[in-house]
């Protein structure tokens, strides 16, 4: 299956914005429960499991694992 990981909204700046905005003022632990809630919000709407845990796995691999060596941002 193919994972679209390209852009795929009409404005992905207008988005980016949006979800910058939505977590001013808010804490380190209050922007990573918004962040957790937006993420299964998300998932529910794709509703398509196989899809789902590709993306999981297309975010896993982009994110070093602690104590590979690798310092640089994903």
């Amino acid at each position: 299956m193919s994972l679209e990981t390209k852009p795929n909204v009409a404005r992905p700046d207008d988005i980016y914005e949006a979800l910058i905005a939505a977590q001013a003022g808010m804490t380190e632990a209050e922007s990573l429960r918004f962040s957790a809630r937006l993420v299964l919000l998300l998932i529910n709407q794709i509703g398509d499991d196989t899809r789902i845990k590709a993306a999981i796995a297309a975010a896993r691999e982009s994110v070093p694992t602690p104590g590979s060596g690798s310092d640089r941002p994903a």
